[in-house]
Formats: structure tokens, C-alpha cells, sequence
């Protein structure tokens, strides 16, 4: 029987390779070295917002809340996207530095888990409404965001004061002509007969234009004649003649009101299209930027590891 193997022949160098690593079997991801990496980049993201903060205030007018997309300079953009990705590559190199000898394999996860734990810390503060700690890219992303109900919004609005315009010039019309048929009675009668006359010239006339009682067009129409010959003092051959002026100008002011509600129709959908490809490239410009930022993380916790690497085969103290 061979003798037993001396202890050495149990450590990683004599091991085969597959063995060698199950000897570092154990937890692979370090969360201090990710949370170190992730405080790195959310500090230098905050000193680079307030740099830009600064620089925007000098140069610039100050960015609104009403309408922060077109308020926000192309300068601004990029110089936010810059620093975005500048920290989180610093951000997980420092969490590739920190990462332990046994799972240096895996920096470039740790650099990446730094951008997805700043990402879902940045979307937890503006869900939270503690946005303000993000400074303009809350503001930015609160602000697109909201963008996608405008389209539809203003359609409804532009159509819902178009209906109250309708509505206020169809009865003002009404009394107008009203008011006409019972101002031609001759002056000196009793207040209540005037009163009367209003109320059925009124009614009379009100009934006529009624869209619902298109149906009755000439028993409406023939009661309104009747209602002027007989509260207002007109022959029969001039109430027909008032009833059928009336009636052309019903209808020009008709078409007016249709002219005014597809205009602003149109001019309701072109800002819902605008509104719509203006959230299209602000989604767009924004995956590129995640996506961007996420390579720029993993890659710094790759250079990381290589720096912590070189350090240990070096004597330079001031790794």
C-alpha cells in the first residue's frame, strides 16, 4: 500500500483545475465590494451634477418643470451622459479592485451589479418621490415620462373646448333670434304678455334646431311661424321670411363650428404625433444610455480586477 500523500499534496497548486476551483466553492458575488463600487459612482455622479448644475446656471436660462425636454440643452445632455458614464466605470472599478482573490473571474459581474443596483436605487427614488436626490435627471425622466399621455390629452382638450364654444355660440344664436322676434312687438303692451312671448317664441325656436328633432322639421317649423304671428304681431308671409333667414343662419354658423372642430382636430393630433416621436427618441436615447452605461460598469470592474491582480504580483505600495 502506497504511503499516505503529505498535506501539501492537497493544496490548490497540486489539485487538478476543476478541483482547484470547487476549492473556492462559497458565496461568488462580493456586495462589499459592490456597494463600495456603487457609493463611488453615486458620489462622483452628484459632484458632476453639481459641476453641470453650476455651469448650467452661468451659461444658460434655468431648466422648467412644465417642459424640461425642450428647456434642456444638447450641451447639458451630453455632458450628463458623459459624467454618467465616467462614475459608473469608476464605480465598478472600484468594485473590481475590492473583489476577493477566490472570485476575480467574476469582475466584470461586479462592475455590472454596481449599474443595476444604481439603477434600481435611482428608479426607487423618483418612484418614491425623492427624485429631487437625482437633481435634472429625475426632472428629465419624470418629465418624459409624462409625455405619453399628453398626445391623447390634448386631443380630448382641444375637442372638449370646441364643444363648449359650440354649445355657447348655438344658444347664444337662439336667444338672438329671440330676442329679435320679440323686440319688433309693438311697444306699450303689458310686461307679462312680453314675457309670454319670449317664452313661447322661445321654446318654439329652441324645438326647431334641436338636432334631435330633425325628424319634425316642418311641424317644428310651422309651429315657430304660429308662435310669431301669434305673440309678436307678424303676417304669416313674414314670419315664413324670418323663420327662413333664421334658418340660413343657423346653418352658416353650423358649418363654421364644423370648420373650427377639424381644424382643431388636426391641430390637436399633429401635437399628439410631435408629443409621440419626442417620447420614441427620448425612450431610445435613454436605452442607448443604460445600455452604455452598463458596458462602461462591467468593463470597469474587468480593469479592476486586473489592477488588483497586477498589485499582488508587484511590490509597488502604492497599490
Amino acid at each position: 500500500m502506497s504511503p499516505n500523500p503529505s498535506p501539501a499534496a492537497y493544496t490548490s497548486e497540486a489539485l487538478p483545475s476543476h478541483l482547484a476551483y470547487h476549492q473556492h466553492a462559497g458565496p461568488t458575488v462580493s456586495w462589499a465590494a459592490i456597494f463600495a463600487g456603487l457609493s463611488a459612482a453615486l458620489a462622483l455622479e452628484v459632484l458632476f451634477m453639481m459641476l453641470g448644475a453650476g455651469l448650467g446656471f452661468a451659461i444658460y436660462s434655468p431648466i422648467t418643470s412644465d417642459n424640461p425636454i425642450s428647456n434642456l440643452g444638447t450641451g447639458a445632455a451630453v455632458i450628463q451622459g458623459i459624467s454618467a458614464v465616467i462614475s459608473l466605470w469608476f464605480g465598478g472599478w472600484i468594485a473590481g479592485r475590492f473583489t476577493p482573490s477566490g472570485v476575480r473571474a467574476t469582475g466584470w459581474l461586479h462592475g455590472f451589479s454596481v449599474w443595476a443596483t444604481a439603477t434600481v436605487v435611482g428608479v426607487l427614488l423618483v418612484s418614491s418621490g425623492a427624485g429631487w436626490a437625482l437633481g435634472d435627471l429625475s426632472k428629465l425622466v419624470g418629465g418624459g415620462l409624462s409625455l405619453a399621455g399628453k398626445p391623447a390629452a390634448a386631443l380630448a382638450s382641444g375637442a372638449t373646448d370646441v364643444a363648449k364654444d359650440a354649445l355657447k355660440q348655438s344658444g347664444d344664436t337662439l336667444t338672438s333670434f329671440t330676442d329679435e322676434a320679440v323686440g319688433n312687438r309693438p311697444a306699450g303692451g303689458a310686461q307679462n304678455v312680453s314675457i309670454r312671448a319670449k317664452r313661447e317664441v322661445g321654446m318654439a325656436v329652441a324645438r326647431l334646431f334641436n338636432p334631435a328633432q330633425q325628424g319634425n322639421m316642418a311641424e317644428n317649423r310651422a309651429a315657430v311661424v304660429k308662435a310669431l304671428v301669434d305673440h309678436t304681431g307678424m303676417s304669416a308671409a313674414d314670419a315664413n321670411r324670418t323663420v327662413t333667414d333664421w334658418t340660413a343662419s343657423y346653418e352658416r354658423m353650423k358649418a363654421d363650428l364644423a370648420a373650427a372642430k377639424a381644424e382643431a382636430e388636426i391641430k390637436a393630433r399633429e401635437a399628439g404625433d410631435k408629443a409621440a416621436t419626442a417620447l420614441a427618441i427620448f425612450s431610445f436615447c435613454y436605452f442607448v444610455g443604460f445600455l452604455i452605461g452598463a458596458l462602461a460598469a462591467s468593463w470597469g470592474g474587468h480593469q479592476g480586477v486586473k489592477h488588483a491582480r497586477r498589485c499582488e504580483t508587484s511590490a509597488d505600495v502604492a497599490c
